[in-house]
């Protein structure tokens, strides 16, 4: 297709101004043929001819007077400017026409949304005399990321519906694709209970816990738990100690964006899922109080959030790693694991969210994590390949089948023996299903905590 064909085209894609005739004006081109051919087998083609051009030309002008013109039409667009990945959301766009005609004008309107959008056009819509048309649709993203919405589309036509005219308004908006946050929020509302069912308790402050502070004359209101009997005996007047408030614990999250994490599994990639684990249990975190930080990497740092404390401070966290992508790269470790070296100083629960096979089928990186197992508390978590799973489910058949799954049993306990090791050294690594990878996570975050090794 050369580049004349293509100008000539964009007309009936939506993509200039101009006018072209519609399916009623083919049509009733199409009737007028076989009377033409009849006149003309009486000798009277050409001034039938000449009748029908007349007709056709005459109400193609008063077709085309009945329109406004094109820069008459103007549109706005209302929209969010930021919008969750697989949630719904509402745009409106409104047309004003300035021609003070007294007939009702067809809209036809396509709005400049990338494939990655649902695309539900064209809008269809009438508006009366000096009145604004008002369009709404739906639309929701499935990539995230920040994207340009300019052009507004625009035809439209007369009653008569012989033609169309065709015009574009400039209306740049940005809108910010974030990862979906409705699993985050539902999990924080259920998490108390289903933990309590699988036997793991919530962290609570207990009264008195924390750094002790002063000693000082016992008020009303102060809790008698906290009374200091032998001050109280020495200074014949009852006494009670203040403590500070307990300190957050400091949660390091750590996401790999390499190569291997843009495997699709069912419903999305590894990234997709372990960004949402990831943020799940940021959430919780912050909101037992601990200063949770984040950096996303793979051969290069692409993001760092330093540490906060409160759930506000989970928007940041959404903003700094809502438009990362997993990369055709392989993920640099040792860079990542030195960078945070230079930065936590603090002991912290560090909980990477990458693919096990970098750790179980690699001896190289014992030796970087060395320092980091001295220093804090190390969790690895991944997801486990559907595919062995369902080769292990696989009934014996023939010998192909006996083979195929004997060398995934094979895997699977190679795997295990090298989660063990990791388990010698001092590092923990657990693999889950997509679908238990929040759960597990957060369930070893509060077990972690919990346990008070931090």
């Amino acid at each position: 297709m050369n580049k004349s064909f293509k100008t000539w085209l964009h007309p009936f894609q939506f993509r200039d101004k101009g006018f072209l005739p519609t399916k009623r004006f083919l049509v009733l081109i199409g009737f007028l043929v076989l009377p033409l051919l009849l006149a003309s087998y009486w000798n009277k083609g050409w001034l039938f001819f000449v009748v029908i051009n007349s007709v056709v030309i005459l109400l193609s002008l008063i077709d085309l007077f009945m329109l406004p013109k094109t820069n008459q039409i103007n549109c706005e667009r209302k929209m969010p400017d930021k919008a969750e990945r697989g949630v719904s959301f509402k745009v409106q766009l409104t047309i004003h026409n300035d021609h003070q005609g007294r007939f009702p004008i067809y809209f036809k309107v396509i709005d400049h949304l990338l494939p990655s959008f649902l695309r539900p056009f064209p809008l269809l819509g009438k508006q009366e005399e000096g009145k604004p048309l008002t369009l709404t649709y739906h639309s929701m993203g499935s990539v995230r990321g920040n994207y340009q919405v300019d052009k507004i589309y625009i035809r439209y036509g007369s009653s008569l519906g012989l033609w169309e005219k065709q015009t574009y308004v400039h209306f740049p908006q940005q809108i910010r694709v974030i990862p979906d946050l409705s699993g985050v929020r539902g999990f924080i509302s259920s998490t108390p209970e289903m933990l309590l069912l699988q036997g793991v308790k919530p962290r609570k402050y207990q009264a008195g816990f924390g750094e002790f502070s002063l000693i000082r004359n016992y008020a009303v209101g102060d809790d008698p738990r906290k009374i200091n009997w032998r001050a109280t005996a020495r200074r014949a007047e009852i006494m009670t100690n203040m403590y500070e408030p307990e300190h957050g614990k400091q949660v390091t999250l750590l996401l790999d964006c390499g190569r291997t994490m843009g495997v699709e599994l069912r419903k999305s990639n590894r990234l997709e899922k372990s960004m949402e684990a990831m943020l799940t249990v940021a959430a919780m975190a912050l909101q037992q109080g601990d200063y949770v930080s984040v950096m996303a990497f793979s051969d290069e740092i692409h993001a760092y959030i330093p540490p906060g404390q409160g759930l506000s401070h989970l928007q940041r966290i959404v903003e700094g790693v809502y438009a990362i992508q997993a990369r055709l790269v392989e993920s640099n470790f040792a860079k990542a694991f030195q960078y945070l070296e230079t930065i936590q100083k603090k002991r912290s629960l560090i909980m990477l969210f990458s693919d096990l096979d970098h750790f179980l089928l690699e001896d190289t990186l014992l030796p970087i994590l060395h320092p980091i197992r001295k220093r804090h508390f190390f969790l690895l978590i991944g997801i486990e390949d559907p595919m062995v799973r369902n080769w292990l489910r696989k009934d014996i058949t023939d010998s192909t089948t006996a083979m195929v799954k004997t060398m995934a049993e094979g895997q699977l306990l190679k795997r295990k023996k090298q989660v063990d090791k990791w388990r010698q050294y001092g590092l923990q690594a657990i693999e889950a299903r997509e679908e238990n990878l929040v759960s597990i996570a957060v369930e070893r975050y509060f077990e972690v905590i919990n346990r008070g090794v931090l």
